[in-house]
């Protein structure tokens, strides 16, 4: 009797052992990116803007069960669930994936994306979160006379005006691939999208410009 009552003591102790020896591991944030991008719809040529951020996140237990990216406002009680086609992944390895949007805009179309601090929070499966913040400045104050067009010709993308990355997007919205400009032409090595936009950095005023869908 007695080594029967050690041996499921034995047996108890293991469990709780390797139970715990299984616990999972909290995702991390390791670099933050963000910028504010001045947007125009080619089809009504509206224009308005759009919040680009992006997160290097990493956890141990891998990063295929996070899907999910929250940005937070709470002085303008702002609120955005990204997930889904909406988020955009980008895999280094089996623990750490850059994650993020470059199309986090305002409900109300043509309203500005306002200066302040956004939190940033990432959930896995399991619960666990990582946290995150920033301190976004919108300094943009003109809008482009002129905006870059694009041509579709097989193979590659002409490009008239300045861009520097085609962006392939498919109908849902899932990010599909970026290409480069060069001289004017973007090679799409053959790989096709039903829509396309234009995204240029103008450097000496520190935002962006997207045009599209094409």
């Amino acid at each position: 009797m007695r080594n029967s009552i050690l041996n499921k003591l034995i047996l108890i102790i293991c469990l709780v052992l390797i139970l715990g020896s299984c616990s999972e591991s909290a995702p991390k944030i390791s670099h933050t990116f963000w910028q504010i991008n001045l947007m125009h719809d080619q089809k009504t040529g509206k224009n308005s803007q759009a919040l680009t951020i992006f997160v290097m996140a990493s956890d141990e237990d891998g990063v295929d069960d996070m899907d999910k990216m929250y940005v937070i406002n709470d002085e303008h009680q702002l609120y955005w669930e990204i997930s889904g086609s909406n988020l955009r992944l980008e895999k280094y390895g089996e623990n750490e994936v850059w994650m993020g949007s470059n199309f986090i805009t305002m409900s109300t179309p043509g309203e500005s994306i306002p200066s302040g601090t956004y939190r940033i929070m990432l959930l896995d499966s399991s619960g666990e979160r990582a946290k995150s913040s920033v301190v976004i400045s919108n300094n943009i104050k003109a809008v482009p006379e002129k905006w870059p067009t694009l041509t579709k010709m097989g193979n590659s993308l002409k490009v008239d005006g300045k861009a520097d990355f085609v962006w392939g997007v498919q109908t849902d919205g899932t990010f599909g691939g970026e290409f480069q400009v060069d001289s004017g032409i973007a090679n799409i090595g053959g790989k096709r999208f039903p829509l396309y936009y234009l995204y240029s950095y103008l450097s000496d005023k520190g935002y962006g410009l997207i045009n599209g869908p094409f």
